[in-house]
């Protein structure tokens, strides 16, 4: 496993951990109709801005190359003797 895959690994499961967390405590504290709505008002502001999202499009090729840059010569030095 590479380290770059492992750290997301851990990072999802605490990412989990804590939305569970979160979500018994605000049970807890505003009660289940509340924490029913407020996840109703996040979800829905979350399908809404995947809607909205433009989709990046990649740029049309032109139907003319582009011109190579000309090579530029070089001048030697001579050496004074």
């Amino acid at each position: 496993m590479t380290k770059s895959r492992f750290r997301n690994t851990v990072l999802g499961i605490g990412a989990t951990a804590a939305a569970l967390a979160l979500g018994y405590f605000g049970v807890q504290y505003f009660g289940r109709n509340n924490m029913f709505t407020i996840a109703a008002a996040v979800g829905g502001a979350g399908a809404i801005s995947y809607v909205l999202q433009k989709p990046n499009q990649p740029e049309a090729p032109n139907s003319e190359p582009e011109p190579q840059p000309t090579p530029m010569k070089t001048q030697r030095r001579r050496n004074k003797s």
